[in-house]
């Protein structure tokens, strides 16, 4: 079973991203290439602040990695469909948005994320309320917000991000 979830996450990667990724990798040695020739001490330090910064972010892509393969593995395309898929309507864009405000990810997770639930039958309008949320409006960084602006501030904005996501979601329906 495990076997699985690997294999169908290695589908998903190779299929999804690694034309892209060559050449979007190709550019940035390109740009390592111009800025070590420019000064190559700021090129050092960016070279390290960048890997602390890829450090930290690693575990999550690991965790959203697995999590992408059990999802493939275990949730059948059928009851992603029935959750978030287009004949869902607003039903479905009010799931995605109440998963996207619980969801723990960090956001260059939220896309390949999504990108599952899409190949896996979620509707876009299901997939902005979802990935919108998930960036925007955090419950787990509700204290945080809260002792930093306010409390009326924080619960005033969250519900305006909400709605107007959900306008969105409904937008993309009407268009997608």
């Amino acid at each position: 079973m495990i076997k699985g979830l690997f294999v169908n996450l290695g589908k998903e990667v190779i299929k999804r991203g690694m034309y892209i990724g060559i050449i979007y990798l190709s550019i940035a040695f390109l740009f390592l290439i111009f800025s070590a020739i420019k000064d190559i001490r700021k090129t050092k330090q960016a070279l390290k602040v960048s890997g602390k910064m890829a450090l930290s972010i690693f575990p999550v892509l690991i965790f959203i990695f697995i999590l992408m393969g059990a999802v493939s593995a275990l949730v059948s395309k059928e009851t992603i469909a029935s959750w978030l898929g287009s004949d869902t309507g607003v039903l479905g864009i009010l799931i995605g948005e109440l998963v996207g405000c619980f969801a723990l990810v960090q956001p260059a997770a939220v896309f390949p994320f999504s990108g599952v639930l899409h190949d896996r039958g979620a509707a876009y309008s299901s997939i902005v309320g979802f990935v919108m949320t998930a960036i925007l409006i955090g419950v787990s960084t509700l204290p945080l917000e809260i002792k930093l602006f306010g409390k009326n501030f924080t619960i005033v904005r969250n519900v305006l991000t909400f709605v107007l996501i959900f306008l969105v979601g409904i937008i993309f329906a009407a268009i997608l």
